[in-house]
């Protein structure tokens, strides 16, 4: 069974809301997920995130620091399993346009599905619960 292995970025604006974005899918799906993506061949990580961030926002980025890798699975490649190794990731703007393969980038704080955002389900029960506990998003 292949692993896929995915590199995604925290980024966080002054008012410490987390950017997570909707990817266009046929289905139309709802699911919010972390910027970032695939590895290609021969990329570490920090190339990774740089070329994907430039992709799908055409932003560069600043500074990585390391936060924590998850294991799941995967939720647009059906029982895949999945690698999901996170970064804390200043950008040199924040001022992102949505690109290629994005349909909307939103910025939300802890209590983003009273307002009808829904998160998948890596990013729900484990990548938001450890932002909060760990201090980066507030809890609302």
């Amino acid at each position: 069974n292949v692993m896929i292995d995915h590199i995604a970025a925290l980024i966080f604006n002054k008012d410490r809301e987390l950017l997570v974005l909707r990817k266009k899918t046929p289905n139309n799906r709802k699911e919010c997920i972390l910027p970032g993506g695939k590895r290609e061949k021969g990329e570490n990580d920090e190339q990774t995130l740089r070329r994907e961030l430039f992709e799908e926002l055409g932003v560069e980025i600043d500074s990585l620091t390391y936060y924590k890798q998850y294991l799941d699975k995967a939720i647009f490649e059906e029982g895949e399993d999945f690698q999901q190794t996170t970064y804390i990731t200043k950008l040199n703007s924040n001022n992102i346009n949505v690109e290629n393969e994005i349909k909307e980038a939103l910025w939300i704080k802890s209590d983003y599905e009273n307002i009808g955002i829904v998160c998948n389900p890596t990013l729900k029960l484990k990548i938001i619960p450890d932002l909060i506990k760990d201090g980066y998003l507030e809890e609302q």
